[in-house]
Formats: structure tokens, C-alpha cells, sequence
């Protein structure tokens, strides 16, 4: 993460020019409210917007900030969005689509999440106000230096608690299609079992998978085989709690300065993403790479995906709603 930008001292020359513009409109005795007339005027375009999800083509500029920290999450929910609309009709397009769903690096995921959550805290205009009023009383590199995501100054500011609930919203809504895709994949599994295709390859043990009566993860954990038991199991232990949001506004708050300012912000003293949901987002890594390698059966991929693809992961995030929204 730390090659994503130049540390504070460097961040402060690199950002000399914008906040002298800035800081000499703060100078003036009606100082707040001329900043933020001045900031509201060269943002008079609009500039908050989700992550491109497509990847950079020749020409174009690389991502940088927040943008740039957020991709591993964009191309995860991508590969997500793909998958619901997909019919999960063959073998093969449950396999394109597990591709697409698996990552690497759990700890680039989760730290990924937290910045794309924060893009949308920017996109809310009593939080884009809330910052710029901010910067306007104390400037814009004690404000950068104080989003580190420890404390709680980010969820001091104006407008924060309506950026909490729009990142909320948006991630019960995510929630909901996680758990609907995962049972997608799981009726796939049942449907695949009743395809003569589906038993083209003869497993090394004679048990096989019943999805007769699937309908959650935990209880179908008792019916698999034996080769694809016992994986370490998603408890909340391993999931977060909600105190991750000073984060996710430090991240949403970063981004507001940056394209008010219209220059690049260094993310690279933003806190580490939770220990518990990296820990939670490798054990679904793992539980998924042992249930593929012991899969033989088309149907066995496909409950795999669903289980461990989506909803593992899914179970990573779920714990920062309210319990009513779970």
C-alpha cells in the first residue's frame, strides 16, 4: 500500500501549489465562508464517482488516491455483478465466473473495501460540505493528517452520520445480492446433480454431494463428502465490527480534498485494513482453493463458488450492519 503514495512531508510539497490558492482565501476574516465558496467553485463540475470497473487502456492515466486503493474491491464486486446476471447454465460459465470471484491478497481486498465504501461517504453533499468547512478552519494538511483512520475525527465532521447511512444502505444492498447469488449457485449445484454430463468424471470416493435439502451453507457443511469437509469454518469471531466507518469517512474525506483541490492525496498512512476481516477473507480463500481441489463433479464446483466464493465473503462484510439489516 505504501507505493500507492508519497508520505506527508512529500504529499505536502506535491500539494504546495493548490493549498496556497486555498490557504490565502482562508487568511480573510469571513475565512470559512469564503473557502467554501471558493472550493465549491472549482468543483463546480461533477467529480464523485464510483471506481472505473473496466482496466486502464493505453493512453489513459492510471488511477491514483482513493480510486487506485479501491480496485481489488471493483474488480471483486465486478466479478460479482457478472455472476448475477449470469444464467450459471454450464459448468464451464460456473467455472469463467469462480475465476473471476477468487482473489490473491486478502488484506489488499479488505483495505480495498474500506476505500470503495468511502468514495461513496464522498459522493454525500452534507459530508462534501462538512470536509471543505473543515479545511476551511483548519487547512488542508492538518485536516489530511489527522484522516488517518484512528480516532474519531472523521466521524466528527459535518455530514458524516448521513455518509454512514448511504454507505450503509449500500452495503445491506450488497448483502442482499451476495446472499441471493449464493443461493443461485446452490440451486445450480442441485440441478447439475440431475444432468447426465454432471457424472462424467468418477470421484475417488463413492459418496457425493446432496443438495436435496440445501438451503443455507451451514447445514449443507454435514452433507458433503468427506474429501470436502472439515474446512475451517467463518465464525463471527473472525468477522469485523462496525467501528471500521472512521475509516471508510477518512478514506470518503481524503477524496474530497483531493478533488476539491483537484490533486492527488497520499493514502499511504491510512490505518491497516481489520486484522479479523483480513484473518476472516483468508479463510475464505483458503476454505475455497481446498473445496476446489477436492471437487470432482461439476455440481461440487458450483457449491463450492457459492459457498465459499460469495458467501464466506460475504459473511466478512455482513457484520457492519445493524443486526435488523443482516
Amino acid at each position: 500500500m505504501s507505493r500507492m503514495g508519497l508520505g506527508f512531508s512529500k504529499r505536502a510539497k506535491a500539494l504546495a501549489g493548490g493549498v496556497a490558492i486555498v490557504m490565502a482565501g482562508f487568511a480573510t476574516a469571513h475565512a470559512e465562508e469564503t473557502a467554501v465558496a471558493a472550493l465549491s467553485e472549482a468543483d463546480a463540475s461533477p467529480a464523485f464517482y464510483l471506481p472505473q470497473v473496466r482496466p486502464i487502456q493505453p493512453g489513459e492515466v492510471p488511477l491514483t488516491g482513493v480510486h487506485a486503493v479501491a480496485q481489488p474491491y471493483v474488480a471483486f464486486n465486478t466479478a460479482v455483478d457478472e455472476a448475477f446476471k449470469s444464467q450459471l447454465a454450464t459448468p464451464r460459465e460456473v467455472r469463467r465466473l469462480l475465476d473471476g470471484l477468487r482473489f490473491s491478497e486478502p488484506q489488499m481486498v479488505a483495505q480495498s473495501w474500506l476505500a470503495h465504501r468511502g468514495l461513496i461517504a464522498a459522493e454525500n453533499p452534507e459530508f462534501q460540505e462538512g470536509v471543505r468547512l473543515a479545511v476551511a478552519r483548519d487547512g488542508a494538511i492538518s485536516v489530511m493528517q489527522q484522516l488517518s483512520g484512528r480516532g474519531s475525527f472523521a466521524r466528527n465532521l459535518r455530514g458524516a452520520d448521513s455518509a454512514v447511512s448511504a454507505v450503509l444502505e449500500r452495503v445491506a444492498n450488497d448483502n442482499y445480492r451476495m446472499t441471493v447469488l449464493k443461493a443461485r449457485f446452490l440451486t445450480t449445484a442441485q440441478e447439475f446433480q440431475t444432468k447426465r454430463w454432471g457424472m462424467i468424471e468418477r470421484p475417488e470416493t463413492p459418496a457425493s454431494v446432496d443438495f436435496a435439502d440445501a438451503s443455507t451453507g451451514d447445514s449443507l457443511t454435514n452433507q458433503i463428502s468427506d474429501t470436502l469437509q472439515n474446512f475451517s469454518p467463518i465464525s463471527p469471531a473472525h468477522a469485523y465490527a462496525s467501528p471500521l466507518m472512521e475509516r471508510v469517512l477518512a478514506y470518503g474525506a481524503l477524496h474530497v480534498i483531493a478533488t476539491s483541490l483537484e490533486t492527488d492525496v497520499s493514502t499511504a498512512e491510512m490505518a491497516p485494513a481489520d486484522r479479523r476481516t483480513t484473518s476472516c477473507l483468508n479463510w475464505a480463500k483458503l476454505n475455497l482453493n481446498q473445496c476446489v481441489a477436492a471437487a470432482h463433479f461439476p455440481s461440487e464446483e458450483a457449491w463450492c463458488t457459492g459457498t465459499h466464493a460469495v458467501e464466506d465473503v460475504r459473511a466478512c462484510w455482513e457484520k457492519v450492519l445493524p443486526a435488523a439489516d443482516r
